[in-house]
Protein backbone atom coordinates (compact mmCIF):
# COMPACT_ATOMS: atom_id res chain seq x y z
CA UNK A 1 0.00 0.00 0.00
CA UNK A 2 1.43 3.37 -0.82
CA UNK A 3 1.62 5.92 1.40
CA UNK A 4 -1.21 7.94 -0.73
CA UNK A 5 -3.23 4.83 -0.05
CA UNK A 6 -2.78 4.71 3.74
CA UNK A 7 -3.61 8.31 4.08
CA UNK A 8 -7.23 8.16 2.08
CA UNK A 9 -10.41 8.95 3.93
CA UNK A 10 -11.38 5.89 3.39
CA UNK A 11 -8.22 3.72 4.71
CA UNK A 12 -7.90 6.87 7.98
CA UNK A 13 -9.49 6.11 11.46
CA UNK A 14 -9.62 8.68 14.04
CA UNK A 15 -9.17 7.10 17.53
CA UNK A 16 -8.71 8.29 21.39
CA UNK A 17 -5.12 8.32 22.20
CA UNK A 18 -6.21 5.25 24.79
CA UNK A 19 -7.58 3.20 21.33
CA UNK A 20 -4.71 4.17 19.32
CA UNK A 21 -2.46 2.53 21.58
CA UNK A 22 -4.28 -0.58 22.18
CA UNK A 23 -4.66 -1.33 18.38
CA UNK A 24 -1.65 -0.42 17.59
CA UNK A 25 -0.17 -2.38 19.95
CA UNK A 26 1.61 -6.19 18.23
CA UNK A 27 1.14 -4.13 15.23
CA UNK A 28 -2.89 -4.55 15.34
CA UNK A 29 -2.97 -8.35 16.38
CA UNK A 30 -6.50 -9.10 17.67
CA UNK A 31 -8.10 -6.27 15.63
CA UNK A 32 -8.85 -7.93 12.44
CA UNK A 33 -9.27 -5.13 10.06
CA UNK A 34 -13.32 -6.02 9.05
CA UNK A 35 -13.70 -5.68 12.25
CA UNK A 36 -12.21 -2.02 12.21
CA UNK A 37 -13.81 -1.32 9.27
CA UNK A 38 -17.32 -2.29 10.64
CA UNK A 39 -16.83 0.06 13.75
CA UNK A 40 -15.73 2.96 11.62
CA UNK A 41 -18.88 2.33 9.35
CA UNK A 42 -21.30 2.50 12.90
CA UNK A 43 -19.72 5.46 13.98
CA UNK A 44 -19.69 7.33 10.62
CA UNK A 45 -23.04 5.95 10.95
CA UNK A 46 -23.98 7.27 13.80
CA UNK A 47 -22.35 10.70 13.61
CA UNK A 48 -24.23 11.42 9.75
CA UNK A 49 -27.64 10.54 12.31
CA UNK A 50 -26.22 13.22 14.96
CA UNK A 51 -25.77 16.10 12.06
CA UNK A 52 -29.41 15.14 10.62
CA UNK A 53 -30.61 15.44 14.09
CA UNK A 54 -30.35 18.77 13.28
CA UNK A 55 -32.37 19.42 10.06
CA UNK A 56 -35.81 20.74 10.67
CA UNK A 57 -38.90 19.04 9.36
CA UNK A 58 -42.14 20.57 7.97
CA UNK A 59 -44.33 19.31 5.18
CA UNK A 60 -47.06 20.72 2.57
CA UNK A 61 -49.85 17.76 3.17
CA UNK A 62 -52.40 17.52 0.90
CA UNK A 63 -54.48 15.29 3.29
CA UNK A 64 -53.57 14.81 7.39
CA UNK A 65 -54.34 11.32 7.85
CA UNK A 66 -53.17 11.05 11.77
CA UNK A 67 -52.10 13.21 14.92
CA UNK A 68 -51.90 11.76 18.20
CA UNK A 69 -53.26 14.68 20.04
CA UNK A 70 -52.32 13.57 23.61
CA UNK A 71 -48.42 13.11 22.74
CA UNK A 72 -47.89 16.38 20.32
CA UNK A 73 -47.49 17.88 23.62
CA UNK A 74 -43.94 16.41 23.94
CA UNK A 75 -43.03 18.05 21.19
CA UNK A 76 -41.52 21.91 20.95
CA UNK A 77 -44.35 23.03 18.46
CA UNK A 78 -47.12 20.94 19.56
CA UNK A 79 -49.18 23.26 21.78
CA UNK A 80 -49.78 24.97 18.50
CA UNK A 81 -51.39 21.89 17.49
CA UNK A 82 -53.87 21.66 20.36
CA UNK A 83 -54.63 25.35 19.88
CA UNK A 84 -56.12 24.41 16.72
CA UNK A 85 -57.89 22.30 18.22
CA UNK A 86 -59.50 24.37 21.08
CA UNK A 87 -60.05 26.83 18.40
CA UNK A 88 -62.97 24.70 17.07
CA UNK A 89 -64.16 23.33 19.76
CA UNK A 90 -62.48 19.58 19.35
CA UNK A 91 -62.50 17.68 22.30
CA UNK A 92 -58.73 15.89 22.44
CA UNK A 93 -59.62 13.52 24.89
CA UNK A 94 -62.10 11.50 22.27
CA UNK A 95 -61.40 9.74 18.99
CA UNK A 96 -61.84 11.75 15.57
CA UNK A 97 -64.20 9.47 14.59
CA UNK A 98 -66.32 10.35 17.14
CA UNK A 99 -66.52 13.79 16.38
CA UNK A 100 -68.45 14.08 13.45
CA UNK A 101 -67.31 17.58 10.66
CA UNK A 102 -64.97 18.67 13.75
CA UNK A 103 -62.16 16.41 12.60
CA UNK A 104 -62.52 17.84 8.64
CA UNK A 105 -62.24 21.45 9.76
CA UNK A 106 -59.55 20.29 12.14
CA UNK A 107 -57.32 19.00 9.53
CA UNK A 108 -57.95 21.99 7.27
CA UNK A 109 -56.68 23.64 10.19
CA UNK A 110 -53.55 21.64 11.13
CA UNK A 111 -52.26 21.36 7.60
CA UNK A 112 -50.66 25.38 8.19
CA UNK A 113 -49.43 24.17 11.10
CA UNK A 114 -47.30 21.63 9.80
CA UNK A 115 -46.24 23.79 6.74
CA UNK A 116 -44.48 26.26 9.02
CA UNK A 117 -43.21 23.37 11.50
CA UNK A 118 -39.59 23.54 12.89
CA UNK A 119 -39.22 20.29 14.52
CA UNK A 120 -35.41 19.18 14.63
CA UNK A 121 -35.58 15.52 13.49
CA UNK A 122 -33.55 12.78 11.84
CA UNK A 123 -35.11 11.88 8.55
CA UNK A 124 -35.51 8.28 7.41
CA UNK A 125 -34.80 8.31 4.18
CA UNK A 126 -34.33 5.05 2.10
CA UNK A 127 -31.48 6.42 -0.13
CA UNK A 128 -29.29 7.47 2.91
CA UNK A 129 -30.06 5.07 5.86
CA UNK A 130 -28.43 6.61 8.97
CA UNK A 131 -28.47 4.86 12.52
CA UNK A 132 -30.91 5.62 15.10
CA UNK A 133 -31.10 4.97 18.41
CA UNK A 134 -34.70 4.70 20.85
CA UNK A 135 -35.85 7.94 21.99
CA UNK A 136 -34.86 9.90 18.74
CA UNK A 137 -37.53 12.28 16.80
CA UNK A 138 -37.59 10.82 13.04
CA UNK A 139 -39.55 11.86 10.23
CA UNK A 140 -40.23 10.13 7.39
CA UNK A 141 -41.08 10.52 3.52
CA UNK A 142 -41.48 7.62 1.33
CA UNK A 143 -43.67 5.01 -0.30
CA UNK A 144 -44.63 2.35 2.04
CA UNK A 145 -47.35 -0.83 2.65
CA UNK A 146 -50.11 -0.99 5.50
CA UNK A 147 -50.64 -3.54 7.35
CA UNK A 148 -53.36 -5.09 10.48
CA UNK A 149 -55.35 -2.22 8.63
CA UNK A 150 -58.58 -4.62 10.30
CA UNK A 151 -57.55 -3.82 13.47
CA UNK A 152 -57.97 0.13 13.06
CA UNK A 153 -61.18 -0.45 11.26
CA UNK A 154 -62.47 -2.14 14.12
CA UNK A 155 -60.92 0.62 16.76
CA UNK A 156 -59.44 -2.48 18.38
CA UNK A 157 -57.27 -1.40 21.34
CA UNK A 158 -53.47 -1.68 20.76
CA UNK A 159 -51.90 -4.75 21.61
CA UNK A 160 -47.73 -3.93 21.99
CA UNK A 161 -47.54 -6.30 19.18
CA UNK A 162 -46.20 -5.67 15.70
CA UNK A 163 -47.56 -8.47 14.07
CA UNK A 164 -51.02 -7.37 15.51
CA UNK A 165 -51.55 -3.45 15.14
CA UNK A 166 -51.70 -1.27 12.54
CA UNK A 167 -48.49 -0.12 10.86
CA UNK A 168 -47.07 1.36 7.97
CA UNK A 169 -43.57 -0.06 6.58
CA UNK A 170 -40.80 0.65 4.03
CA UNK A 171 -37.28 -0.70 3.56
CA UNK A 172 -34.79 1.77 4.64
CA UNK A 173 -30.91 -0.08 4.50
CA UNK A 174 -30.78 -3.88 5.87
CA UNK A 175 -33.64 -2.91 8.14
CA UNK A 176 -37.57 -2.37 8.11
CA UNK A 177 -39.20 0.87 9.40
CA UNK A 178 -42.61 0.18 10.66
CA UNK A 179 -44.35 3.31 11.68
CA UNK A 180 -47.19 1.96 14.21
CA UNK A 181 -50.10 4.36 15.07
CA UNK A 182 -53.54 4.03 17.49
CA UNK A 183 -56.31 4.00 14.87
CA UNK A 184 -58.31 6.00 17.81
CA UNK A 185 -56.17 9.63 16.02
CA UNK A 186 -56.92 8.75 12.42
CA UNK A 187 -58.41 11.85 11.40
CA UNK A 188 -61.25 10.83 9.03
CA UNK A 189 -63.00 8.15 7.28
CA UNK A 190 -60.71 8.90 4.12
CA UNK A 191 -57.64 7.92 6.17
CA UNK A 192 -58.79 4.18 6.29
CA UNK A 193 -59.71 3.83 2.76
CA UNK A 194 -56.30 5.53 1.88
CA UNK A 195 -54.55 3.26 4.37
CA UNK A 196 -56.98 0.21 3.21
CA UNK A 197 -55.35 0.86 -0.88
CA UNK A 198 -51.54 0.94 0.56
CA UNK A 199 -52.49 -2.46 2.01
CA UNK A 200 -52.33 -3.63 -1.68
CA UNK A 201 -50.00 -1.30 -3.19
CA UNK A 202 -47.60 1.67 -2.21
CA UNK A 203 -48.79 4.98 -1.08
CA UNK A 204 -46.27 7.85 -0.28
CA UNK A 205 -46.94 9.27 3.70
CA UNK A 206 -44.82 11.99 5.33
CA UNK A 207 -44.76 12.36 9.24
CA UNK A 208 -43.06 12.63 12.06
CA UNK A 209 -42.18 10.08 15.54
CA UNK A 210 -40.35 9.01 17.98
CA UNK A 211 -37.94 5.58 18.04
CA UNK A 212 -39.50 2.94 20.16
CA UNK A 213 -37.10 0.13 19.59
CA UNK A 214 -34.18 -1.12 17.16
CA UNK A 215 -33.36 -4.69 15.99
CA UNK A 216 -30.97 -5.79 13.76
CA UNK A 217 -33.95 -5.91 11.11
CA UNK A 218 -36.83 -3.65 12.66
CA UNK A 219 -36.83 0.34 13.97
CA UNK A 220 -40.48 0.50 15.62
CA UNK A 221 -41.38 4.16 15.11
CA UNK A 222 -44.51 5.17 16.93
CA UNK A 223 -46.15 7.98 15.25
CA UNK A 224 -47.18 11.46 15.98
CA UNK A 225 -48.47 12.66 12.85
CA UNK A 226 -48.57 11.59 8.94
CA UNK A 227 -50.58 12.12 6.15
CA UNK A 228 -50.17 12.32 2.39
CA UNK A 229 -47.70 14.74 1.31
CA UNK A 230 -48.15 16.89 -1.65
CA UNK A 231 -46.67 15.72 -4.69
CA UNK A 232 -46.35 18.86 -6.82
CA UNK A 233 -49.72 18.73 -8.04
CA UNK A 234 -52.20 20.90 -5.68
CA UNK A 235 -48.94 23.56 -5.89
CA UNK A 236 -49.23 24.06 -9.77
CA UNK A 237 -52.56 24.83 -10.01
CA UNK A 238 -52.67 27.21 -7.30
CA UNK A 239 -49.87 29.15 -9.05
CA UNK A 240 -51.71 29.03 -12.35
CA UNK A 241 -54.81 30.46 -10.10
CA UNK A 242 -52.88 32.99 -8.57
CA UNK A 243 -52.24 36.13 -10.96
CA UNK A 244 -49.21 37.25 -9.33
CA UNK A 245 -47.20 34.36 -10.21
CA UNK A 246 -44.29 34.20 -12.16
CA UNK A 247 -43.22 32.73 -14.72
CA UNK A 248 -46.79 33.05 -16.78
CA UNK A 249 -45.31 30.49 -19.27
CA UNK A 250 -44.99 27.50 -16.99
CA UNK A 251 -44.17 23.52 -17.02
CA UNK A 252 -45.65 21.01 -16.06
CA UNK A 253 -43.87 19.25 -13.09
CA UNK A 254 -43.55 15.62 -13.48
CA UNK A 255 -44.68 13.43 -10.39
CA UNK A 256 -44.27 9.97 -11.21
CA UNK A 257 -41.57 8.62 -9.13
CA UNK A 258 -41.24 4.68 -10.43
CA UNK A 259 -37.73 5.04 -11.26
CA UNK A 260 -35.00 7.43 -12.72
CA UNK A 261 -35.39 6.18 -15.86
CA UNK A 262 -38.62 6.24 -16.79
CA UNK A 263 -38.28 9.68 -15.57
CA UNK A 264 -36.18 10.82 -17.97
CA UNK A 265 -37.96 12.66 -20.88
CA UNK A 266 -36.56 11.69 -24.33
CA UNK A 267 -34.58 13.83 -26.21
CA UNK A 268 -35.12 15.19 -29.82
CA UNK A 269 -31.60 17.24 -29.98
CA UNK A 270 -29.23 17.14 -32.17
CA UNK A 271 -26.12 15.43 -31.13
CA UNK A 272 -23.85 18.33 -32.05
CA UNK A 273 -26.51 20.59 -29.76
CA UNK A 274 -25.12 21.78 -26.51
CA UNK A 275 -26.82 22.16 -23.15
CA UNK A 276 -26.11 23.36 -19.80
CA UNK A 277 -27.12 20.96 -16.39
CA UNK A 278 -27.06 21.48 -12.92
CA UNK A 279 -25.50 18.34 -10.92
CA UNK A 280 -27.08 18.50 -7.19
CA UNK A 281 -24.83 17.19 -4.27
CA UNK A 282 -25.32 16.44 -0.41
CA UNK A 283 -23.65 19.43 1.44
CA UNK A 284 -23.34 17.69 4.28
CA UNK A 285 -22.11 14.39 3.86
CA UNK A 286 -18.96 13.23 5.16
CA UNK A 287 -17.14 12.59 1.24
CA UNK A 288 -16.83 16.41 0.68
CA UNK A 289 -14.15 17.31 3.17
CA UNK A 290 -13.79 20.25 0.51
CA UNK A 291 -14.37 21.56 -2.87
CA UNK A 292 -12.18 19.84 -4.20
CA UNK A 293 -13.71 16.42 -3.53
CA UNK A 294 -16.94 17.38 -4.99
CA UNK A 295 -14.93 18.84 -8.32
CA UNK A 296 -12.96 15.80 -8.60
CA UNK A 297 -15.96 13.67 -8.48
CA UNK A 298 -17.64 15.83 -11.39
CA UNK A 299 -14.17 15.91 -13.53
CA UNK A 300 -14.01 12.02 -13.07
CA UNK A 301 -17.61 11.68 -14.63
CA UNK A 302 -16.77 13.99 -17.30
CA UNK A 303 -13.80 12.03 -18.16
CA UNK A 304 -15.25 8.71 -18.62
CA UNK A 305 -18.63 9.63 -19.64
CA UNK A 306 -17.45 12.30 -22.80
CA UNK A 307 -15.25 11.81 -25.41
CA UNK A 308 -11.62 13.79 -25.27
CA UNK A 309 -12.32 15.40 -28.81
CA UNK A 310 -16.09 16.13 -27.62
CA UNK A 311 -14.93 17.94 -24.87
CA UNK A 312 -15.07 22.07 -24.16
CA UNK A 313 -16.31 22.32 -21.38
CA UNK A 314 -16.78 24.81 -18.50
CA UNK A 315 -17.47 23.78 -14.51
CA UNK A 316 -18.79 25.68 -11.73
CA UNK A 317 -19.82 24.90 -8.17
CA UNK A 318 -21.82 26.91 -5.31
CA UNK A 319 -24.12 26.05 -2.53
CA UNK A 320 -27.99 26.30 -3.47
CA UNK A 321 -29.69 29.07 -1.28
CA UNK A 322 -33.28 27.65 -0.82
CA UNK A 323 -33.58 29.52 2.39
CA UNK A 324 -36.38 31.45 1.74
CA UNK A 325 -38.23 28.70 0.09
CA UNK A 326 -37.60 25.81 2.56
CA UNK A 327 -40.90 26.09 3.77
CA UNK A 328 -42.36 25.40 -0.02
CA UNK A 329 -39.88 22.97 -1.43
CA UNK A 330 -42.52 21.56 -3.50
CA UNK A 331 -43.24 25.10 -5.42
CA UNK A 332 -39.99 25.71 -5.88
CA UNK A 333 -39.19 22.08 -6.91
CA UNK A 334 -42.41 21.97 -9.08
CA UNK A 335 -40.51 24.97 -10.83
CA UNK A 336 -37.20 23.43 -10.56
CA UNK A 337 -37.71 20.25 -12.61
CA UNK A 338 -38.02 20.83 -16.10
CA UNK A 339 -40.69 18.60 -17.91
CA UNK A 340 -41.58 18.29 -21.80
CA UNK A 341 -39.72 20.02 -24.53
CA UNK A 342 -36.89 17.15 -24.52
CA UNK A 343 -35.43 18.46 -21.41
CA UNK A 344 -33.26 16.17 -19.44
CA UNK A 345 -33.42 15.51 -15.38
CA UNK A 346 -32.77 12.69 -13.53
CA UNK A 347 -34.77 14.39 -10.24
CA UNK A 348 -38.67 14.39 -9.76
CA UNK A 349 -40.73 16.85 -7.95
CA UNK A 350 -41.33 14.86 -5.14
CA UNK A 351 -37.87 13.97 -4.44
CA UNK A 352 -36.27 17.02 -4.97
CA UNK A 353 -38.95 18.95 -2.98
CA UNK A 354 -38.29 16.97 0.44
CA UNK A 355 -34.02 17.85 -0.26
CA UNK A 356 -34.86 21.56 -0.30
CA UNK A 357 -37.14 21.00 2.84
CA UNK A 358 -34.26 18.85 4.57
CA UNK A 359 -30.82 19.42 3.76
CA UNK A 360 -28.55 21.71 2.05
CA UNK A 361 -27.42 21.24 -1.58
CA UNK A 362 -24.04 22.00 -3.56
CA UNK A 363 -24.36 21.93 -7.19
CA UNK A 364 -21.86 21.74 -9.94
CA UNK A 365 -23.15 23.65 -13.26
CA UNK A 366 -21.88 22.30 -16.13
CA UNK A 367 -21.75 24.26 -19.38
CA UNK A 368 -21.40 23.25 -23.18
CA UNK A 369 -22.36 19.18 -22.73
CA UNK A 370 -23.84 17.42 -25.68
CA UNK A 371 -27.29 15.83 -24.12
CA UNK A 372 -26.15 12.25 -25.40
CA UNK A 373 -23.73 11.99 -22.62
CA UNK A 374 -25.73 13.17 -19.82
CA UNK A 375 -27.24 9.78 -18.64
CA UNK A 376 -23.53 8.37 -18.45
CA UNK A 377 -22.79 11.02 -16.34
CA UNK A 378 -25.79 10.68 -13.98
CA UNK A 379 -25.42 7.30 -13.38
CA UNK A 380 -21.43 7.14 -13.37
CA UNK A 381 -21.88 9.80 -10.53
CA UNK A 382 -24.29 7.73 -8.55
CA UNK A 383 -22.06 4.60 -8.99
CA UNK A 384 -19.13 6.14 -7.70
CA UNK A 385 -20.06 9.28 -5.52
CA UNK A 386 -22.49 8.73 -2.60
CA UNK A 387 -23.07 12.08 -1.82
CA UNK A 388 -24.77 13.16 -5.81
CA UNK A 389 -28.50 13.13 -5.33
CA UNK A 390 -29.85 13.64 -9.58
CA UNK A 391 -29.15 16.72 -11.61
CA UNK A 392 -31.40 18.55 -14.82
CA UNK A 393 -30.91 20.59 -17.75
CA UNK A 394 -30.89 24.65 -17.02
CA UNK A 395 -33.59 26.34 -18.94
CA UNK A 396 -32.56 30.00 -20.56
CA UNK A 397 -36.49 31.20 -20.18
CA UNK A 398 -36.74 30.04 -16.41
CA UNK A 399 -36.22 32.14 -14.13
CA UNK A 400 -36.14 30.04 -11.09
CA UNK A 401 -33.05 28.10 -13.30
CA UNK A 402 -30.96 31.33 -13.93
CA UNK A 403 -31.33 32.71 -10.68
CA UNK A 404 -30.35 30.23 -8.20
CA UNK A 405 -27.78 28.78 -10.59
CA UNK A 406 -26.04 32.29 -11.34
CA UNK A 407 -22.20 31.11 -10.18
CA UNK A 408 -19.17 31.76 -12.47
CA UNK A 409 -17.22 29.11 -14.37
CA UNK A 410 -14.15 28.33 -12.28
CA UNK A 411 -12.66 25.87 -14.57
CA UNK A 412 -12.18 24.89 -18.73
CA UNK A 413 -12.29 21.59 -19.62
CA UNK A 414 -10.79 20.82 -23.14
CA UNK A 415 -9.59 17.43 -24.16
CA UNK A 416 -7.64 16.13 -21.54
CA UNK A 417 -6.50 19.11 -20.36
CA UNK A 418 -7.49 21.44 -17.24
CA UNK A 419 -7.58 25.60 -17.17
CA UNK A 420 -8.00 27.08 -14.14
CA UNK A 421 -10.07 30.56 -15.06
CA UNK A 422 -9.26 33.62 -13.47
CA UNK A 423 -10.44 37.45 -14.19
CA UNK A 424 -9.44 41.28 -13.28
CA UNK A 425 -10.50 40.99 -10.09
CA UNK A 426 -8.40 37.46 -9.05
CA UNK A 427 -5.13 39.69 -10.53
CA UNK A 428 -6.34 43.03 -7.74
CA UNK A 429 -7.19 41.13 -4.89
CA UNK A 430 -4.89 38.60 -3.41
CA UNK A 431 -3.38 37.85 -6.32
CA UNK A 432 -3.50 34.27 -8.22
CA UNK A 433 -3.65 31.18 -5.86
CA UNK A 434 -0.77 29.16 -7.05
CA UNK A 435 -2.04 26.09 -4.50
CA UNK A 436 -5.07 25.14 -6.61
CA UNK A 437 -2.98 24.95 -9.66
CA UNK A 438 -0.28 22.99 -8.17
CA UNK A 439 -3.26 20.88 -6.44
CA UNK A 440 -4.83 19.81 -10.04
CA UNK A 441 -1.22 18.82 -11.84
CA UNK A 442 -0.73 16.52 -8.78
CA UNK A 443 -4.39 14.51 -8.93
CA UNK A 444 -3.24 12.54 -12.31
CA UNK A 445 -6.71 13.57 -14.19
CA UNK A 446 -4.96 15.40 -16.66
CA UNK A 447 -2.48 16.04 -19.18
CA UNK A 448 -1.88 19.54 -18.72
CA UNK A 449 -3.27 22.31 -16.14
CA UNK A 450 -2.99 25.79 -16.34
CA UNK A 451 -3.98 28.97 -15.74
CA UNK A 452 -7.43 30.90 -18.44
CA UNK A 453 -8.20 34.40 -18.48
CA UNK A 454 -11.89 34.46 -18.15
CA UNK A 455 -12.06 37.70 -20.62
CA UNK A 456 -15.98 37.94 -20.34
CA UNK A 457 -15.80 38.02 -16.47
CA UNK A 458 -12.69 40.19 -16.45
CA UNK A 459 -14.96 42.64 -18.62
CA UNK A 460 -17.77 42.75 -16.50
CA UNK A 461 -14.88 43.41 -13.55
CA UNK A 462 -13.47 46.30 -14.99
CA UNK A 463 -17.47 48.21 -15.85
CA UNK A 464 -18.10 47.43 -11.79
CA UNK A 465 -14.82 49.02 -11.35
CA UNK A 466 -15.35 51.79 -13.53
CA UNK A 467 -19.59 52.48 -11.78
CA UNK A 468 -17.88 52.48 -8.57
CA UNK A 469 -15.44 54.99 -9.11
CA UNK A 470 -17.70 57.22 -11.40
CA UNK A 471 -20.12 57.40 -7.83
CA UNK A 472 -17.21 58.25 -5.40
Amino acid sequence: MTNEQRNTVENLMFLCPSCHSMIDKNSGRGFPTDELVEAKGRHESWTRSLRQAGSTWNVHFRHVDFVNLPRMAALSGGEKVHEAARRIGLDPNKAFREQGMLAGTFVRQVKMVFENWRELAVDLDPDSPVEVKPGMVVSFDSPMRARNIEHARALMPISGLIERDPHLGFTYGTQEISIRFDPVWLTTMTSLTTLGTAETEEVTYAGIGTVASVTDSRVQVSALAFGQPDNGNSTLFEMLLDPSSSPRSMEIPTTDSKSRREMRMPRQKSAREKVDVAFYFDELAEELLGPESLQGAMFRALLKAVPEHRRDLCVGDALLDTRPARGEGMGLASRLVPSGGGHWSSLDVPRLGRLIQRTELAYMRVWGVEPQYLDDIDEILREEFDPYLGGYQIVADNSAHTGLHDCSPQFRLRGAELSVLYSAVDCYNDGMDESILHWWQNSGLFSAVSWEEDEAQSQEDEKRAREILEGL
